[in-house]
């Protein structure tokens, strides 16, 4: 696979986290995909629960992993970031990336992004803007891709 379309996959994750908690100061879990073609995809869950949502998009990645119709995914949620990884703020987006390549003998490889951010308000303006700090990267084996 090619690492220019796992990176656009991953700005346009990162754009959408950054609009939603622009927009109402909070994030939901959502996840996208890159296909087989390049073509990067959103993947939709209508359960409400954050506990459930999470997992109902692990079901369904895991079932586009199984036949082979994706070659990425990314899962991502609002998150405290874990005190040990030492952050900026704790407020984050945490990114749960994984791919196959199927070039290279169905490689696999799976790590989280921790993305440190601050919400901030600019004096006289309503709009909320969004500090993105430098990401976290930490090894996970695989759970999608298996």
């Amino acid at each position: 696979m090619d690492n220019e379309h796992l990176f656009i996959m991953l700005d346009e994750c990162v754009a959408f986290a950054k609009e939603q908690l622009s927009k109402s100061q909070s994030l939901d879990s959502f996840a996208m995909v890159l296909e087989s073609d390049n073509n990067v995809r959103s993947i939709v869950i209508d359960e409400q629960d954050a506990a459930l949502r999470y997992e109902a998009f692990l079901e369904v990645l895991r079932d586009e992993a199984k036949a082979e119709t994706i070659t990425a995914m990314a899962l991502l949620s609002n998150v405290t970031i874990p005190e040990h990884f030492s952050p900026a703020v704790s407020s984050g987006i945490r990114i749960h990336v994984e791919e196959r390549d199927f070039k290279s003998e169905n490689k696999l490889s799976a790590r989280l992004l921790y993305v440190p951010y601050q919400l901030y308000k600019t004096e006289g303006e309503e709009e909320v803007h969004i500090h993105l700090h430098d990401p976290i990267p930490v090894g996970l084996p695989c759970e999608v891709f298996v």
